[in-house]
């Protein structure tokens, strides 16, 4: 059974900006809710002529609780769309890493994905390429029972060659 990821904001940059996108959107829709609800209200109430402040200001009374909620849930947004985040940041950071371990021509294991992560079939996709590398590692290896040929450096009977014969 594989661990909870224990860090739930891994890319800043990418989360920071689905986060921003989602605290915008959700002004946005507060702001519009802030302006037709009380009309809303207005309307409802069927007395068009009266005092427009007035009409407003009891257009608003009654629309408060629906305006407190939605400012209570915009933690719930921002927390929801940082743990959906996490689904594709999270296989991203194990793949940048296994990339960044690759390139320093570490050993490295296949990439194993979390229950309800995105990408696993990029996961199953990269895993094959990671055999690959590594049959292919296999047989560039040099044979253990061959000793090592360096050239300029000398034999076993202490005889290194001058420059002239190395290139003759």
């Amino acid at each position: 059974m594989r661990t909870r990821r224990k860090k739930q904001f891994i890319d800043s940059a990418v989360q920071g900006a689905l986060i921003r996108r989602i605290v915008f959107h959700w002004l946005l829709f507060f702001a519009v809710a802030l302006i037709v609800l009380p009309f809303w209200q207005v309307l409802r109430s069927g007395d068009l002529f009266g005092s427009f402040s007035k009409l407003m200001l009891n257009g608003l009374a009654e629309t408060a609780p629906v305006l407190v909620v939605l400012l209570a849930m915009i933690p719930l947004f921002v927390w929801d769309t940082v743990k959906l985040s996490n689904r594709f940041t999270g296989p991203m950071y194990r793949f940048h890493k296994t990339v960044q371990s690759l390139a320093a021509g570490e050993e490295v294991r296949p990439v194993r994905l979390r229950k309800g992560d995105f990408w696993k079939d990029v996961a199953e996709d990269f895993n094959a390429m990671l055999e690959r590398l590594a049959a292919e590692r296999k047989q560039d290896a040099p044979d253990p029972d061959l000793e090592p040929v360096t050239c300029g450096a000398p034999d076993s009977e202490g005889y290194a060659p001058d420059e002239e014969s190395a290139f003759a």
